[in-house]
């Protein structure tokens, strides 16, 4: 997850950060930033699109650990 976040744009994880770790609303976030209410809307769904696909593509690509009770014994 923090991969992911690192990854983000940095006016989309300000955005993402203030949200989810500051825990600041939307308003808050449009004062702090200079931004509309609409902007920083725009820029957390973008945040967490992106990290939702960047976890993905790590989970489908990540090693399946293997089940022992399933595998063959070497010498069989």
């Amino acid at each position: 997850m923090s991969y992911a976040v690192l990854r983000l744009r940095r006016n989309t994880r300000d955005v993402f950060l203030l949200n989810q770790i500051e825990a600041l609303d939307y308003a808050l976030i449009a004062r702090h930033l200079g931004l509309s209410v609409g902007d920083v809307q725009a820029r957390l769904a973008d945040a967490l699109c992106e990290i939702s696909r960047t976890v993905d593509l790590i989970e489908r690509i990540r090693p399946k650990p293997v089940n022992l009770s399933n595998a063959e014994h070497p010498d069989v």
